[in-house]
């Protein structure tokens, strides 16, 4: 469950972890071991791409009633694929899109609505590409979730 005292931690590391749990890494079996395929934030470990960074954006919050502390907190997430190749780049994007959609309502304590992460949408992606053929592609995918905080 998300607790009010460390949602933009548990929020960013649900978030990571079903990203990890459900899109493949094209490079599993040579990635170094100081390397990892998703982040969180921009990595502070070695690169190796493709990679995954998650972060979170620009949270805001609205009271639920005039004399509560409760709030409904709108959680903004910056997901940005980092690729090789145009071509790994749209796939690793679509697993990540198609595994953050199926992920919601699981049954057991991994879903984002089972945890308290409810109202999954996509605002946007945008592709930010290097020039030139060794340049890096990637795509920025900003996804919201709302939560309860008590």
């Amino acid at each position: 469950m998300i607790s009010s005292d460390t949602f933009i931690k548990d929020t960013t590391l649900a978030i990571r972890a079903i990203i990890t749990s459900g899109v493949t890494d094209p490079i599993s079996a040579t990635r170094s071991a100081n390397s990892r395929f998703v982040v969180t934030n921009y990595p502070e470990k070695d690169v190796e791409y493709p990679m995954i960074s998650v972060t979170d954006t620009n949270i805001a919050t609205q009271r639920l009633g005039i004399a509560s502390e409760m709030q409904w907190a709108k959680i903004p997430f910056e997901i940005r694929v980092w690729a090789r190749s145009q071509t790994e780049k749209d796939s690793l994007t679509q697993q990540t899109l198609n595994t953050l959609r199926t992920n919601q309502y699981t049954g057991s304590a991994t879903g984002t609505v089972d945890i308290g992460m409810y109202g999954y949408e996509v605002d946007n992606t945008v592709d930010v590409n290097e020039s030139g053929k060794g340049g890096i592609k990637s795509k920025v995918i900003g996804i919201n979730y709302w939560t309860i905080l008590s």
